[in-house]
């Protein structure tokens, strides 16, 4: 067997490798909806403490025992939480009218805190979210999320005003935020930019919302714009440093490096959370700085191994008899072995893992490509006699640069290094 049939392998490992990183891809919740810019998620429901009125009575010998309960008001619990991540209104509504009807000794915050991020996010009722994270406060002063109660409470009074002069604008905003995938993009543009515009408190919000939500929809010049429109209108506000952050981000996603440690750089060492924002947007920039140095080098192996093969190819065909030249494009026996699996490499991407399909497609193509070159050349050399032991080692060396760099290059271009990088560190997720 030919040495250069180690490329096939190498082709097929490199796109059974990739395959390891969607499970850090699937993870991901679907379909959530974008909560407002600056908001931490709800944090996830816990059990409620248990009282001495929940404990167990004696009951008469052989009867059944009575359910928990604590048991019992923990699956209402989780009943109602799941009745808030649906998508329909009506029953969200019953899900957060069932909530604020509990009692203080039955309810737990972090529910009631579900509630009122629910009132944000789903339900555009910013108002109604203020009273919830005020009785948050005021029935479990001691709870984890009373905090994050107040924090929000004081940020949304500041945008309904001290008497909800501006609470039609701000309900406005919510329902904006939680709508937005569902409309015409010219309308959500215009509708943010009235609000960014008016006169009222939670103008910067809508404005910081504006550009994350462009940024998200791939606008990133557009994005870049409003980031930076934001850090210059109001240059004193928590939004201005959301801001610098937001058009780092997007800096880093445009590959524009020199901007993205510009924007860093303004960010204050003074704040904890900027300090460690901006250590970690200069690495990125770094870092991805470097990796463009790959690809462009990747993409010269690429050229190189083609150009290399395509050569020796052209100099075994010409030196061989008129008669025997077209023999060259039957396929070699290397193709022969890695086109089918190949075929169901590709098959299950684009049935079970279509992210990355096209890097696999990309992998396997390349991979058969250069080695039906190599194939090909050495059977010419093979059917006239020559010595072939150099051009062989030449081959593999070749095949095996261009098929780690077409791997390079489709993992980079389809966004899937850093899943991979993550894959070979800690390995793929159960």
């Amino acid at each position: 067997m030919r040495a250069v049939v180690v490329v096939p392998v190498v082709a097929v490992a490199f796109a059974l490798v990739i395959g390891g990183a969607t499970r850090a891809v699937a993870a991901g919740p679907a379909g959530a909806n974008p909560a407002a810019p600056g908001t931490p998620p709800p944090p996830p429901p816990t059990t409620a403490p248990a009282t001495a009125s929940s404990a167990p009575s004696p009951t008469a010998p052989g009867a059944p025992a009575p359910a928990s309960p604590t048991a019992a008001s923990r699956r209402s619990h989780d009943t109602l939480l799941d009745a808030l991540g649906t998508d329909d209104l009506p029953g969200v509504e019953r899900a957060v009218a069932a909530i604020l009807q509990l009692p203080t000794s039955e309810s737990d915050p972090d529910v009631v805190f579900a509630a009122a991020r629910t009132c944000e996010d789903k339900l555009g009722d910013p108002g109604r979210a203020v009273a919830i994270y005020d009785r948050i406060v005021a029935e479990h002063p001691t709870a984890r999320v009373a905090t994050a109660a107040t924090r929000r409470a004081t940020a949304l009074r500041e945008q309904i005003g001290p008497h909800g002069e501006t609470a039609a604008l701000a309900a406005e905003l919510a329902q904006l935020i939680a709508h937005a995938d569902a409309q015409p993009a010219a309308a959500v543009i215009q509708r943010a930019e009235q609000l960014a515009t008016a006169a009222w408190p939670g103008a910067p919000v809508a404005a910081l919302w504006l550009a994350d939500w462009l940024r998200r929809s791939g606008q990133l010049a557009e994005a870049q714009a409003h980031y930076a429109r934001v850090a210059a209108r109001w240059p004193a506000s928590p939004e201005a440093r959301a801001a610098l952050r937001g058009g780092a981000g997007c800096a880093l996603d445009a590959h524009d490096w020199a901007l993205a440690e510009t924007l860093a750089n303004r960010l204050p060492l003074a704040d904890p959370v900027d300090r460690i924002a901006r250590e970690d947007l200069l690495a990125a920039a770094t870092r991805g700085r470097r990796r463009d140095h790959w690809y462009v080098a990747a993409w010269l192996a690429i050229a190189g191994a083609f150009a290399s093969l395509l050569g020796s190819l052209a100099e075994a065909v010409l030196r061989s008899p008129a008669g025997t030249r077209w023999a060259a494009l039957r396929p070699p026996i290397e193709v022969v072995f890695l086109a089918p699996v190949a075929l169901v490499l590709v098959g299950v991407a684009f049935t079970a893992h279509r992210l990355i399909a096209p890097a696999v497609v990309t992998i396997s193509a390349g991979g058969i490509a250069l080695t039906w070159l190599s194939g090909a050349t050495l059977e010419r050399l093979c059917a006239r006699g020559r010595r072939r032991r150099l051009r062989s080692l030449g081959h593999v060396l070749a095949c095996l640069a261009g098929v780690a760099a077409l791997a390079y290059v489709a993992l980079t271009h389809g966004g899937l290094i850093e899943l991979l990088i993550e894959t070979v560190r800690f390995g793929p997720e159960r």
